[in-house]
């Protein structure tokens, strides 16, 4: 009917990937986590809230965690904010989802 779908796909997929990133960085490390476990646990134990809803509280700690003592090893003497560990592994986790989602 007149619209380019593959354009109008495109525009959409940046808009919310500029929502997101805008969004990401108002709220800090907690939205990258909030974005990662819930996918993840989803893809663990199904989308069934019963289990998904411990998994995530199981998976937000474990990530946050795993998070905070990586920070704290790497450099010795000094610690990096937690923020850039958890912005490493969000933006490899979702450069991973896009790349998936292209083949």
């Amino acid at each position: 009917m007149g619209v380019n779908v593959a354009r109008l796909r495109t525009e959409t997929f940046l808009c919310c990937a500029l929502s997101t990133a805008f969004l990401v960085s108002l709220t800090g490390v907690i939205g990258f986590v909030g974005l990662m476990v819930p996918y993840l646990a989803r893809r663990l134990v199904g989308v069934r809230h019963r289990l998904s809803v411990p998994m995530c509280g199981l998976l937000g700690a474990m990530l946050l965690t795993g998070g905070d003592m990586l920070s704290r090893s790497l450099i010795p003497n000094q610690e990096l904010p937690i923020g850039i560990i958890t912005a490493g592994l969000g933006g490899a986790f979702i450069v991973s989802l896009l790349l998936r989602a292209e083949r």
